[in-house]
């Protein structure tokens, strides 16, 4: 299946707007995983990107976003690759991604996180975990 970038219902009574601050970005190459993760993170209005080049293209064409979930093992671009992407472009919002993995860890994604301080959730995590990880990245203003 192609990658799909596309954003997913935004609840009823909640415009959905291009420049919408509160939006959350989602990146998983498992479509399943990322509708699992809106489903969440409800009622907050999210798009959903199935690889890194998807999401970059979305920051790329002005998409504005509060905060990013992303898996750190896909195809093509690895969450580490776009966080380095996501500093050359916006430092600010580098600071507001929160991983997510189905891995064990590693040396080097212990380093990386150490480095950044992103934090990372391990799968399998509830709902409250998520939305507390986002609501925090979202609180990041320097």
């Amino acid at each position: 299946m192609p990658p799909i970038d596309d954003p997913l219902p935004t609840p009823p009574g909640r415009p959905a707007s291009p420049d919408q601050e509160a939006r959350i970005l989602i990146i998983d190459d498992e479509r399943d995983v990322g509708v699992a993760m809106a489903r969440l993170l409800k009622p907050t209005p999210v798009v959903f990107a199935q690889s890194a080049s998807g999401a970059l293209g979305r920051l790329d064409a002005g998409g504005r976003f509060a905060a990013i979930v992303c898996d750190i093992r896909m195809p093509g671009i690895d969450g580490m690759q776009f966080y380095q992407a996501v500093l050359e472009r916006s430092p600010e919002l580098a600071r507001r991604i929160v991983y997510v993995t189905g891995s064990l860890g590693s040396p080097e994604l212990d380093e990386f996180l150490a480095r950044t301080g992103c934090p990372c959730l391990r799968k399998p995590f509830d709902g409250r975990q998520l939305r507390q990880a986002v609501e925090r990245a979202v609180a990041i203003t320097e």
